[in-house]
């Protein structure tokens, strides 16, 4: 799949644009910003807030942290969950920046390619924003494809009080499962895994995940071998959703290490 050369081949397209770009805003000043301008609002909580005035909020926020142009056209979706110990409600924002993948091609001069990576670049991204203190984390990029937005959804991994984040995102004619823990109230990445690979393809592999109760605290990661449904029409790799039929045959067992802050699997484990 030369994944390294895609990389290679997104931050030349990205060192050839905005190269006058004055860089993200701190992200001290903004929280203060949106704090001071939820204030006057009587609900107090910004996602109950009118849609309006949520949407200005958001959109000012992605705007200055990720640096976008005023004419850019970027979509978002919010999706909440409460996600740490507290009472509030929290959320996470996928940010998707299509638009903004394919000028950069055009401007490149290098649409062919482009096209040939599904636009492959740091153009999806998802935010936190924390119900308790109506404060937003700096937008997390997620290097993937965004001819497809991020797959947000979350589950009990960490604790049964609250949920934890699991983002799925596509290269090219595959997908990857990242599941992203709360540390300080910013999303760190624990764990990564291949959802499938080579779609399309006579080679193509898939995988099923379990989180099940370990040792610890912290659930286990179970990685299960799984397959492709044969699609019954014709595809586009790039952006097809195909259906994963489990195995229950088990490939490889993740553990959480609190210490690494991240998940380990056992030497005796086949390898993946």
């Amino acid at each position: 799949m030369k994944i390294i050369y895609c990389f290679l081949f997104l931050w030349f397209l990205m060192g050839c644009s905005n190269e006058d770009s004055s860089g993200p805003a701190q992200e001290s000043d903004l929280f203060e910003t949106i704090k001071n301008q939820n204030s006057r609002n009587k609900t107090g909580y910004l996602l109950d807030s009118s849609a309006f005035y949520v949407d200005s909020i958001i959109q000012k926020y992605i705007r200055e942290t990720l640096n976008t142009g005023d004419k850019e056209n970027f979509t978002y979706n919010i999706h909440k969950a409460a996600l740490n110990p507290d009472n509030a409600m929290d959320a996470i924002i996928s940010v998707n920046r299509l638009a903004y993948a394919k000028q950069t091609a055009i401007e490149s001069g290098h649409v062919t390619q482009a096209e040939k990576l599904a636009y492959m670049g740091p153009f999806n991204a998802f935010i936190f924003y924390d119900g308790r203190s109506n404060s937003f984390s700096i937008p997390v990029p997620v290097p993937s494809s965004p001819l497809l937005p991020l797959d947000i959804s979350f589950v009990n991994i960490s604790s049964n009080q609250h949920k934890d984040l699991i983002v799925d995102f596509r290269i090219r004619n595959s997908s990857y499962k990242e599941v992203y823990f709360l540390f300080n109230n910013k999303p760190s990445k624990v764990f990564q895994w291949k959802n499938f690979d080579g779609l399309g393809t006579h080679d193509s592999e898939a995988y099923a995940f379990g989180f099940n109760p370990g040792n610890g605290p912290v659930r286990d990661i179970i990685v299960y071998k799984a397959k492709i449904e044969a699609p019954k029409v014709a595809i586009d790799p790039f952006i097809f959703k195909p259906k994963i039929l489990n195995s229950q045959e088990v490939q490889k067992k993740f553990f959480y290490v609190p210490a690494q802050g991240k998940y380990f699997s056992t030497k005796d484990d086949p390898e993946g």
